[in-house]
């Protein structure tokens, strides 16, 4: 995927991971959405997970649904963030969230398994 955050940090064990995570200014993904007053578009967070998701758990990288999704607070360029991901016992799911220490940005979880 291209215009992925810069991973500061990596951790992980049995039941998630966690990456620090740096986004820069310059990303392309800021690009447009919103002139003057640019945010990270809720379908690239959703990407990156994903992304991730693959890279660091071998799941997907296909999705069968979203399920609840949030949008809490804008990832603003120069966001420094963790992202926890947490694959469910059966690898159907993966829950993720964008957090730092005070605040949870967004979060959602991905279903890999049979759509319901």
């Amino acid at each position: 995927m291209n215009g992925l955050p810069v991973i500061l940090a990596q951790r992980a064990d049995a039941t998630r991971s966690e990456l620090e995570l740096g986004i820069e200014a310059d990303n392309p993904w800021f690009e447009g959405h919103f002139p003057g007053q640019p945010i990270l578009p809720g379908v690239v967070q959703i990407g990156w997970a994903v992304h991730f998701a693959h890279t660091l758990h071998s799941l997907g990288p296909e999705v069968v649904n979203l399920e609840q999704i949030k949008f809490r607070r804008p990832i603003l360029p120069g966001a420094r963030l963790t992202l926890r991901l947490t694959p469910s016992a059966d690898r159907q799911k993966l829950r993720y969230e964008y957090c730092d220490a005070e605040t949870s940005y967004s979060s959602g979880t991905l279903n890999y398994g049979s759509a319901a």
